[in-house]
């Protein structure tokens, strides 16, 4: 059997690849729900989503896009410590965590749970190619830089039922800055609220693609 991690890995490879044509094939045995540049949602076809109304939510691992630590590090002439930059992957993992909780029980109307059974599913989220464009995330809160972009993210994620691990549905979505392109100071402060702004419109995306679900 696949590890969940070997699973989302080889379902986003191939999520990714179908990507090069203008529309996206569903993959055997689902159908697209949503679809757009830098977003897809399938979903298992079949599936009574109304009899699912509690979720149990993984913690999702974090990873920069590929060599931002080497970019960072030239911008800000000194090398990044390993316990800092685990920090920085737990901040944003942390956020992304009470985001979804708070939007999948208030907005969404899932009982949020840690306990597998009949109408549970399990949702294993991971942030790739997390890009932070500004020191200001990992810096002291006074200090000020100025950006025309905070940084953006890609959002992964595999649903699947809690008690037997069939495979529901499978979703990514690129996000990016909501204000991009006006310069403008920022500090950690401000930085954070603008990647909590991508995770709550991320959300936003996900339950319109579940509710869509709901409704075939």
């Amino acid at each position: 059997m696949y590890r969940l991690s070997t699973l989302i890995a080889a379902i986003f490879m191939v999520f990714l690849l179908a990507c090069a044509g203008p529309a996206p094939e569903p993959q055997p045995g689902m159908e697209v729900l949503q679809y757009g540049h830098g977003e897809e949602m399938q979903a298992t076809a079949g599936v009574d989503w109304n009899s699912y109304t509690k979720v149990i939510l993984h913690t999702a691992p974090v990873e920069f896009r590929e060599n931002w630590v080497r970019d960072q590090e030239r911008i800000n002439g000194k090398p990044f410590r390993e316990e800092d930059l685990e920090r920085f992957k737990k901040g944003v993992s942390d956020q992304f965590d009470k985001v979804m909780y708070k939007e999948l029980s208030e907005q969404g109307g899932y009982e949020m749970t840690s306990e597998s059974g009949a109408g549970v599913m399990l949702f294993s989220p991971s942030i790739v190619d997390l890009d932070i464009k500004d020191p200001g995330l990992v810096q002291a809160a006074m200090v000020e830089t100025a950006v025309n972009s905070r940084g953006d993210m890609t959002i992964e994620l595999v649903i699947t039922d809690a008690e037997s691990g069939k495979l529901l549905a499978a979703a990514w979505q690129e996000q990016s800055d909501p204000h991009e392109g006006d310069l403008d100071s920022t500090t950690s402060v401000s930085n954070t609220l603008a990647f909590r702004r991508m995770m709550e419109s991320y959300a936003s995306w996900l339950l319109k693609g579940l509710d869509e679900a709901k409704s075939q």
